[in-house]
């Protein structure tokens, strides 16, 4: 038991120092949200409420932020938010705003769930474990005179840290064991694909040999985690590699790709493993005669005397996360070999503390290597990439081709918004989004909106996988939206009473849908605004009774249609007075 003490206890210099880490890095996460409030967090921005009300439907999630569609409101919990941020850098009250932090943290992220990343994942953890440590008693803004007698801290939160940061190496290095990075490519592949890329990856693209070396370092430093952070043998030692060689890996990552602030807050969590044999190094030393937060001092009792029932309580939430942390990590790796199999029950319980986290980034890096392509229709049948400003193609008979380069966008969070908008998980944001750039074009080269072009209506199509097998392959459809549509929609799909309009403003169409399927009556109409047809649908299939009409109204046909299919006898009348019948059967003429 002793042994398991020392290998799970911190410096507490080195967890005030993570504290401030922490604090330092929500601070510049708050203010980049806030410069970008009236894109992602507004009432008329991309993200609507109902948008993310829709993404929890099936698995119903707390939230302060959902609670009132105001902007004013969601001003006023940012700025609480900023203020105990500050108040945790400063190391005021540290565990009592470390708890604010994580409630308007894990509020916050549940408002655009589009937006999640595995670095919100990690400031929510980290938050969490600063809840149940004194982590204010050094370099805080309230001082005492004498230093406290033990320096080390020994709980089940310092295991969560220390454990949290292993199950993340562990797992995203197992997901990784693939052949994408046994062979090496895996970092050319991320950054020769340029979406991700900062100017520094693009620079390393010259150099394959390098690439590689970082690849295979990438895979076994991760691998090694355990190792490097928990060695029962030379801890200290063990662990100051550790810490210097992750600092490292993320402060690479960071220079080199877009991703947020995963590294940064990475960075900040380390910082807590930095033993007691750094801060004996002078003129670190004489930074042990800090003292901060007087109400932690009931935390810095000798952990051999029996506890007090603050530590109790303290003791016993800080383990119901790291079961909650360790249970959920293992029930993935199930998941992943297909042992275990989802269950709602496991994710909502997990989910409501934040638990529920995912280390497969960069896994299969193939896989992120996206070219997707917003293709607008102009009245004069001009077709516009609207997200590079080019010409697509002639005419509608041609096929657009996979775009070369990617998409260069104001801000990451616009990059991860349409990354995240293409896959099946966030299909209910691609409508929002693409609506959205009628008032507002997220490229970097200032390109004109789609209002200012007179777009009627816009295709979203996208191709994945590396370069060579993109050139092989087709665009896909991922969405459509016609500006010139009227009507509701219901996760992402058109639902309820639809009215469709030609260019010139002339209707088209009307009738209902459901979840996207034209189903109940619906008319269709000719461009001199007669009634070309009317009938019902059966959830997208033409059923029962239809009529048609020519551009006079004269009617010129008559009969049911099961399942789309012509069936049974129709009746056709002629522009001569004429009038004939014919049998059908499955949609073809028998008689």
């Amino acid at each position: 038991m002793s042994e398991l003490k020392r290998i799970f206890s911190l410096d507490l210099r080195s967890l005030a120092l993570m504290r401030i880490g922490v604090g330092t890095v929500l601070i510049w996460d708050l203010i980049d949200r806030l410069l970008q409030f009236q894109f992602f967090y507004a009432v008329d921005g991309v993200i609507p409420y109902a948008a993310s009300q829709e993404y929890y439907a099936g698995m119903p999630t707390w939230s302060l932020h959902l609670l009132i569609e105001s902007d004013v409101y969601q001003y006023f919990l940012f700025s609480i938010h900023l203020l105990l941020a500050i108040a945790l850098l400063l190391g005021w009250r540290a565990r009592a705003v470390a708890f604010g932090c994580w409630l308007l943290f894990s509020s916050m992220i549940a408002r655009a769930p589009v937006l999640l990343t595995g670095g919100d994942m990690l400031m929510a953890s980290m938050l969490f474990w600063l809840i149940w440590i004194p982590s204010g008693r050094f370099f805080s803004i309230r001082k005492r005179d004498e230093p406290p007698i033990k320096l080390d801290f020994c709980s089940f939160a310092t295991a969560g840290i220390l454990l949290q940061f292993v199950v993340m190496y562990t797992l995203t290095g197992i997901y990784k064991w693939n052949p994408e990075w046994h062979d090496g490519t895996a970092l050319f592949v991320i950054m020769d694909d340029e979406a991700l890329t900062k100017p520094l990856g693009l620079w390393l693209t010259q150099f394959p040999g390098v690439l590689k070396a970082l690849t295979y370092s990438t895979l076994a430093l991760e691998l090694a985690a355990s190792v490097l952070l928990l060695s029962p043998l030379a801890t200290d030692k063990f662990r100051i590699v550790g810490v210097i060689s992750f600092i490292g890996l993320h402060a690479g990552i960071f220079l080199t790709m877009e991703v947020l602030g995963f590294s940064p807050i990475s960075i900040a969590g380390l910082l807590a493993f930095i033993p007691a044999l750094v801060w004996q190094c002078k003129p670190l030393s004489r930074l042990s005669n800090t003292t901060g937060d007087q109400s932690d001092t009931e935390s810095l009792a000798d952990h051999s005397q029996p506890l007090t029932t603050i530590r109790k309580l303290e003791e016993c939430g800080a383990g119901i996360g790291l079961s909650f942390m360790m249970f959920f990590a293992i029930w993935q790796m199930l998941l992943h070999v297909g042992i275990a199999t989802a269950n709602y029950n496991v994710n909502w319980v997990i989910h409501q503390l934040r638990m529920d986290q995912t280390w497969t980034m960069f896994h299969v890096p193939s896989n992120l290597c996206y070219r997707y392509l917003l293709e607008g229709r102009t009245a004069e049948g001009k077709f516009i990439d609207l997200l590079r400003g080019n010409k697509t193609r002639e005419t509608v008979d041609d096929i657009p081709e996979i775009p070369n380069d990617p998409i260069r966008f104001e801000s990451s969070r616009w990059l991860l918004l349409y990354r995240q908008m293409g896959t099946t998980q966030y299909g209910n944001q691609q409508l929002h989004t693409i609506r959205h750039l009628q008032k507002h074009n997220p490229a970097a080269n200032d390109l004109p909106t789609a209002s200012e072009l007179e777009i009627k209506e816009i295709v979203f199509q996208g191709a994945a996988g590396i370069r060579e097998f993109r050139n092989q392959g087709r665009l896909s459809l991922l969405s459509h939206v016609d500006f010139r549509a009227l009507g509701d929609y219901l996760s992402g799909q058109p639902h309820g009473m639809w009215e469709h309009y030609r260019d010139n403003g002339a209707l088209d169409s009307k009738g209902s849908y459901q979840q996207g399927l034209r189903h109940g009556n619906w008319e269709f109409y000719h461009p001199n605004g007669q009634l070309a047809s009317e009938g019902n649908f059966d959830l997208g299939h033409e059923h029962g009774l239809w009529t048609m009409y020519d551009i006079d109204g004269n009617r010129t046909a008559h009969g049911e249609f099961i399942d789309g299919q012509k069936e049974g006898t129709w009746t056709f009348w002629y522009d001569n007075g004429g009038m004939s019948t014919g049998d059908f059967k499955d949609d073809e003429l028998v008689q």
